[in-house]
This record gives C-alpha cells, sequence and structure tokens, in this order.
C-alpha cells in the first residue's frame, strides 16, 4: 500500500492548528458553572461523591449544548443526558459480566453508528450513551445504587439546561448575532478577495450556518429583531449574488485593459481601478456591519468608506459615458452592480440596527413587522418519526456508508470490550472508549482523530495521572483542576482536537482521582490502552473499509447535475422573466450550493486516503481530474450566479433560449453519466457552443439591420458573456471527462 504525502502531513497540520473562530468561550464559561456548582455543593455538603456524579452528567450536557441553538439545543442536552444516565445504570449493573458486557456494548455502537445518518446532533447523543456505558461499566453497583447513580447524572445534565435557558434572558439574539456576523465578515473577506482574484467563491458553509442558526429564534426575542436578523440573511444572499456579477466585470475589465489601443487601455485601467476602489470600501462596510452584529451594537461605518464608494461609482458613470465601444456596456454592468450593491448594504445598515435593538422610523417599523409575521414561522425541532424510519430502512443495506460504519462500530467496539476484560490492567474501559472517539464514518477523520486522539493522551492522562499519584492534590486543588479543564475542552472541540484530547482526558483523570489517588502504573495502562483503541479503528478500515474513493464519482457527478438544473432553470428565465418562479430559482440554487460542499468535501477525504489500497475511482477519475472538474464547476457557478443576480423582473421573449437550457441540462447530465460509469457515456453529447454562437448571432445581427429592430441592450450583453462562459466551463467538464459533442451545428 503506497500513501499519498497529504496523508500524514493534512492530520499533522490540522493537529497543529487552532481555529480561533470556532473558539467556544461562552458555552465553555457556562458549561464551567454548571460543572462547578455539583462539586462545590458536595464537598461543602461532606458528600463530595454525589457531587461528582452530578459533575460527570453536567459534563455530558455541557459537550451536547454545543449542537442546535434554542429549543432543539434544550431537546439535544436532554436527550443526550437521559441516554447517559440510563447507558451508566446499564453499564454499573452488568459491566462486570463479560458476555453481557460484550453484547451490549456491541449493540450500543451500533445504535451509536446508526445515528450518523440523522446527522450531528443524533450523533452526538448516541456517542454520550456509549461513552456512559463504557465508563460505568468499571463500576459494580448494586441496581438500587446504580439508579441513585444514574439519577445524580441526570440531575446534574438538568443543571446544565437550566443554565442555558437562564443565560438567553441576558443576552440578546446571541445565536443570531454570533452566525450573522460570521457570515458577514466571510462575505467582507471575499469581497477583499476579488481584486487579486475575481474568481474566489464565498465558502458554502458560511451561509449555511447561517441559514441553520435562523431555522429557530430566541423564544422571547422581539419578532422585530427576529424578522431582521431573517431578512440580513436574505440579504448576504443578494449581496452574494450580486458579487459574482461585480467580480465577471472585473474579470473582463482586466482582460480588456490589455488588448486595443493603448488610449482604451488606460480607459479600462482606470476603470478596474475605480471598481477597486467601491469594492474595497463595501468590503469595508460589511466588516463592520459583521463587527457590529458580533458587539450587539451600532453600526459605526467610515464616512470615508461611503465617500469614496459614492465617488467610484460617479467616476465609473462618467468614464462609462465617454468611453467608446464595448466600454459603455461593460461600464455600465459595473455601475449597475455597484448601485444595486449600495442599496443593499443601506439595506443591511438599517436591518443591523434593527436586530441591535434600535427603534426603526414608523414606516420602517410596519414594514420590519410585517415581514416578521410573513416570513418567521418556528420549524419543527426534529424529522418526522415516519421520514426518519423510512431513512432508516433505507440505510439498512451494506451498500450504505451508514450502516457499514455501524456494524464496523458494532464489532470493533465488542473486541475492544472483549480485550479489555482479557488484559489484566487497570480501568480498561479506556479501550473501548477510545475506539468510540476515535472510529469516525470515513478514514481521513478516523486518521486524524486516531493521532489526535493518541497525542492527547499521552499527553493528558498520562502525565496527569503521576502528577495526581506524586503530588496527591486536595479536594479543592481537583474541583479547580477539573471546572477549568472542562472549560477548555469545550472552548476548543471543534477549534483544535487535539488540545481538546489533551484536557478531556486530563479531566476524566481528575475526576477519578475523586475516588482515591491513582497508582502511577496506571499511566502506562492508559496509554497502552489509547494506542491499542486507536490501532482498532485504523484497522476497522484495513479489514473492511469504506472509501471515500468508491464514493467521489458519485459525489461529483451529482454535483454537476444538480448544476445543470440549476443553469437550465436560469436560461429558461432569461427566456420568459416574467413566468419565472423566483422560490423555484432559489431551491435550486442551494441544492446546487449544498452539492457543491459535498464534492468538495468527498474530494478532500478522498486525497487523504492511502493511495493503492482498496477498488479504485472509475477510469476517468483521477486527483488531476477531480481537481479540474471542481474549478470547471467554480466557473459554471459564477456565471450562473451572475445570470441569477441580473435576471430582469421583465424583458422580451427569447424561445430560441430553451433550446440552449435544455442542452446545458443534457450535456451536464452526459457528463455525470460519464463519471459514474467509469467511460465516455453513449448518448449524445450536445453542440452547445454552435447552440450559443448561433443564438449570439441572431441577437447581433437583429442590432445592426436597425431600423424597426431592436438594440442590444444591457441585459442582452450579460446574457450572451455569461452563456459563453457557461458553455466554455461545461465543455471543460466535458473534456475532462472524455465525451465530446457533436459536430454538427443546430437548425
Amino acid at each position: 500500500m503506497t500513501v499519498r504525502s497529504d496523508t500524514w502531513k493534512r492530520p499533522v497540520q490540522d493537529a497543529i492548528r487552532v481555529d480561533r473562530s470556532k473558539l467556544a468561550l461562552v458555552p465553555a464559561a457556562r458549561s464551567a458553572v454548571g460543572i462547578a456548582i455539583p462539586l462545590v455543593a458536595g464537598a461543602l455538603s461532606g458528600h463530595l461523591l454525589v457531587g461528582v456524579e452530578a459533575a460527570v452528567g453536567a459534563l455530558t450536557a455541557g459537550m451536547a449544548s454545543l449542537q442546535g441553538t434554542y429549543r432543539s439545543r434544550l431537546t439535544i442536552m436532554a436527550l443526550a443526558a437521559m441516554a447517559f444516565a440510563v447507558s451508566a445504570f446499564i453499564g454499573a449493573t452488568v459491566g462486570h459480566l463479560q458476555g453481557p458486557d460484550i453484547v451490549i456494548t456491541a449493540v450500543w455502537g451500533l445504535a451509536a453508528g446508526l445515528a450518523v445518518i440523522f446527522g450531528q446532533a443524533p450523533s452526538v447523543i448516541g456517542l454520550q450513551a456509549v461513552l456512559g456505558l463504557v465508563v460505568f461499566s468499571q463500576f459494580s453497583f448494586r441496581p438500587e445504587q446504580a439508579a441513585f447513580n444514574a439519577l445524580w447524572a441526570l440531575s446534574g445534565g438538568a443543571l446544565q439546561i437550566v443554565l442555558v435557558a437562564a443565560t438567553w434572558s441576558l443576552q440578546r439574539f446571541p445565536v443570531e448575532r454570533q452566525a450573522s456576523s460570521s457570515a458577514y465578515r466571510m462575505l467582507a473577506n471575499q469581497v477583499r478577495a476579488l481584486a487579486a482574484d475575481p474568481s474566489t467563491l464565498l465558502d458554502p458553509a458560511a451561509l449555511d450556518e447561517l441559514r441553520s442558526a435562523l431555522l429557530e429564534t430566541q423564544p422571547w426575542g422581539d419578532q422585530a429583531a427576529a424578522a431582521a436578523y431573517q431578512a440580513l440573511a436574505d440579504q448576504a444572499e443578494r449581496i452574494r449574488l450580486e458579487l459574482a456579477g461585480i467580480a465577471r466585470v472585473r474579470a473582463r475589465l482586466t482582460h480588456t485593459s490589455t488588448i486595443g489601443a493603448p488610449t482604451e487601455q488606460a480607459v479600462f485601467v482606470e476603470a478596474a481601478r475605480e471598481l477597486d476602489t467601491a469594492v474595497t470600501a463595501s468590503a469595508n462596510l460589511l466588516a463592520e456591519v459583521g463587527n457590529a452584529l458580533h458587539d450587539g451594537r451600532s453600526i459605526a461605518v467610515d464616512a470615508r468608506d461611503r465617500e469614496n464608494f459614492r465617488a467610484a461609482i460617479e467616476k465609473l458613470s462618467s468614464i462609462a459615458q465617454s468611453a467608446e465601444r464595448p466600454g459603455p456596456t461593460l461600464l455600465t454592468q459595473a455601475v449597475g452592480g455597484l448601485t444595486s450593491l449600495a442599496g443593499q448594504l443601506r439595506a443591511v445598515d438599517h436591518l443591523a440596527a434593527v436586530a441591535a435593538g434600535e427603534r426603526p422610523a414608523a414606516a420602517d417599523a410596519t414594514a420590519t413587522d410585517r415581514s416578521s409575521r410573513a416570513r418567521w414561522r418556528p420549524p419543527p425541532l426534529t424529522n418526522t418519526t415516519r421520514g426518519n424510519l423510512e431513512s432508516l430502512r433505507a440505510n439498512l443495506t451494506l451498500t450504505s456508508e451508514g450502516f457499514r460504519h455501524a456494524l464496523r462500530v458494532a464489532v470493533t467496539m465488542a473486541m475492544a470490550v472483549a480485550i479489555s476484560h482479557l488484559f489484566p490492567l487497570g480501568h480498561g474501559y479506556w479501550l473501548p472508549m477510545t475506539v468510540m472517539i476515535v472510529l469516525k464514518p470515513d478514514f481521513a477523520a478516523t486518521l486524524s482523530r486516531g493521532l489526535a486522539r493518541s497525542a492527547g493522551t499521552l499527553v493528558g492522562a498520562v502525565v496527569v495521572t503521576l502528577l495526581v499519584a506524586v503530588l496527591r492534590p486536595a479536594p479543592a486543588v481537583l474541583i479547580a483542576l477539573t471546572v477549568a479543564l472542562y472549560a477548555v475542552s469545550i472552548a476548543t472541540l471543534v477549534a483544535n482536537y487535539v488540545i481538546y484530547s489533551v484536557s478531556i482526558s486530563s479531566l476524566v483523570v481528575i475526576l477519578l482521582a475523586f475516588t482515591g489517588s491513582p497508582e502511577p502504573s496506571l499511566a502506562a495502562d492508559r496509554a497502552f490502552y489509547t494506542i491499542l483503541g486507536a490501532a482498532l479503528a485504523l484497522a476497522a478500515y484495513v479489514v473492511w473499509p469504506t472509501w471515500e474513493r468508491t464514493r467521489v464519482a458519485d459525489r461529483l457527478a451529482d454535483l454537476v447535475e444538480t448544476d445543470g438544473r440549476y443553469g437550465a432553470a436560469l436560461v429558461h428565465a432569461w427566456a420568459d422573466p416574467a413566468a419565472v418562479e423566483p422560490e423555484a430559482l432559489e431551491r435550486l440554487r442551494l441544492a446546487a450550493r449544498l452539492a457543491r460542499s459535498n464534492a468538495e468535501a468527498s474530494v478532500a477525504r478522498w486525497m487523504s486516503e492511502p493511495a493503492g489500497h482498496g477498488p479504485e475511482s472509475p477510469s476517468t477519475l483521477n486527483a488531476e481530474t477531480a481537481q479540474g472538474i471542481l474549478a470547471a464547476v467554480r466557473r459554471y457557478v459564477w456565471a450562473a450566479l451572475a445570470l441569477h443576480g441580473q435576471l430582469p423582473s421583465d424583458g422580451p421573449l427569447r424561445p430560441d433560449l430553451r433550446f440552449l437550457g435544455a442542452q446545458v441540462e443534457e450535456a451536464l447530465a452526459a457528463v455525470a453519466a460519464a463519471l459514474r460509469a467509469g467511460s465516455a457515456p453513449t448518448r449524445t453529447y450536445p453542440s452547445l457552443r454552435a447552440t450559443q454562437v448561433a443564438f449570439a448571432t441572431r441577437l447581433m445581427r437583429a442590432t445592426r439591420e436597425g431600423g424597426g429592430g431592436p438594440k442590444t441592450t444591457h441585459a442582452d450583453m450579460v446574457l450572451l458573456s455569461e452563456t459563453d462562459q457557461m458553455v466554455n466551463a461545461v465543455d471543460t467538464l466535458a473534456h475532462l471527462v472524455g465525451v465530446h459533442p457533436q459536430a454538427s451545428l443546430p437548425s
């Protein structure tokens, strides 16, 4: 088996990189309070071990508090706390019985593995259930004693739930503010990147996270502010579409400035400079919106940015009026895009003020309240039971990656428990606990978690075990260490898994130290079990792999098919603007964005897998081809977004465009078929370029005829330019997978 250079390089890079934007400082402080209360209360009342049991339940619920938003967060925390308590009861009563322990752990592992099918939150609940089972299996309690311990753990989880709900009244829309702030800061960074790289695309996750956060709003927040946050998300989407058009104009200005007479070149260079000035000013405005939302304050935009933006539009308008063709059309597009962007920025300024609690003017207040009543609907917290059962039934097959993962977890966990019973080492639960934490549905995540978990445990558990054994700290010191380590664990869970592993491993050691100072030999035992657990998890892929390489072609095929439907719908919309259904177009756009996220993640996972091991991807696909497909799709998406953003509300009928739209969808379906089959399909690939050229020729011929013929409009130039870019991208995709178009021209 050969290994790509990135197979080990990427996990190491991830291990040492701390993503500061993902540090959960506020949840860390709140969760630390939740674990400190039972410990301090137990120490003061003389029942410290009872306080420790409640603290363990608080630990579990605190980890789950990073999922969901408001009511869904409370639901997830409650389910996680109950799952942990029930599992702890079962583990404490049957864990000492080898046979039942192995069987029950396998069943729990199977259920936790299947939870991956339903998303991140169910996965967290499943993980907490398994951890409760394996951790408490080291004890042997009578049923009534195990029940009391489980109830104390459940009470600690309930305390965390109360703290989460109580903190909402102390903050104004905390989830919405954080998500909106993050989205607008990312948007600002994308705007700044346009001058250097006009092909830059905003990370799809940026606005997806905002939409996800707005599925629920603060239960007792005022409706005007709730509607303002929803409208801010809408404006962010509109700004992103407008930026696509501006970026395309910027790229064409740069290209045009290199051709033509020197005087023409100077005009386009000056125009590009003014456009960059406006873009920089708008980036500063968006960044200030993000910062103001984050801080919960009014927007304080620098007057120079407003003036620079206004002056740039005026200068571009002046240049457009004096320039010779093709300058006016191109520059008019720039002015139109910036003018629309200016209106959107004004709307964002107003909406951010409403979100911050400022009272809008009477007319605006009425509009905002009307928007609230029309748009805001609290969604259900979970999918329907019927839908979940159908999803589960559909995945109960060996072809399902979720079911294969569940079986892999069940078998590996059973083996880990059996091995822990065989070895005469202390705290054997450490082995199945490591396996459960490390084993993930894909190889890259399992490798990364395995390395991070091993490194973190060796540093944390081993060192802390030795320190506690030697120093024998007093209970007060143990409480302080528990609170501090838990805060670090919560804060770094997403930001850096190595730091999280060090802190959580150390935390478990400290909690166990409340029952008695550990022997130094336990450090070696825990190190052994950690390394063995990581090795077992990785070995599961060698024995029964689920390689991303077997799925990456399907992910890319889904991407081009989805983009084909979106692009075709846009071209059809331009054929008859009056018949457009904006909501249908928006659904297609969001579906295309989700497909791009999935495909890019799949390619990244594939590139992290060892080469030359297991089934290969289809013959048409290799690393260079996959990267080329993603690059071509990005060019296609830019053209699609520009067509979407510039779509007129009405205009002339262009029935011949429907043929081009149908061919776009047909062509990308052929590319998708080639990706899935591993070879060029037998079906015909339409000659997109011939169709697009024929349409452009007819449009320009009508313009040259003069008289009563139509004039070439700004919308016509956008349509010709972006369909040209779209066709170029589709033809590139076809070339990459070995599909060749017809040679004949359309009639």
